[in-house]
């Protein structure tokens, strides 16, 4: 009886040492490189604080694949370091919707949806995210 007793008690340490682990396999800030365009007008980078976004959001809200107008994104496949999760290996150059748009239509469009219903929101003009160089 012991015995089972400390089984269950390990299975359950190390299920939540893997929880806890890939809870915190997520960078806390991403950092959005510029492109020419925005050096020329010196803008800086844009610092995305990605553990604020992942309290009171879905992964699946951002993140997404779309085929046939649904969002078939495997979410087990949202781990740090793979390369076909980042926004820049669907939303090319040659995409529909290049990467530049991307962003500014899930960021600014989210927080613009999120000020409209009364709620705390992130900045939705340029130097909001895009701090002017000095």
């Amino acid at each position: 009886m012991k015995k089972k007793r400390l089984i269950i008690v390990l299975f359950g340490v190390l299920l939540a040492a893997v929880w806890v682990s890939a809870s915190w396999a997520q960078p806390e800030k991403i950092v959005l490189n510029n492109s020419e365009a925005f050096k020329q007008k010196k803008r800086s980078s844009v610092t995305f604080p990605h553990e604020l976004h992942c309290n009171g959001l879905e992964c699946l809200d951002c993140h997404h694949r779309y085929e046939k107008g649904e969002n078939v994104l495997d979410e087990d496949s949202l781990e740090e370091g793979n390369a076909e999760i980042r926004c820049a290996s669907c939303h090319t150059w040659d995409a529909r919707i290049q990467l530049r748009s991307a962003f500014h239509l899930m960021c600014t469009g989210c927080h613009a949806k999120q000020a409209k219903m009364g709620e705390k929101t992130g900045p939705r003009t340029c130097g909001g995210c895009h701090v002017i160089d000095k």
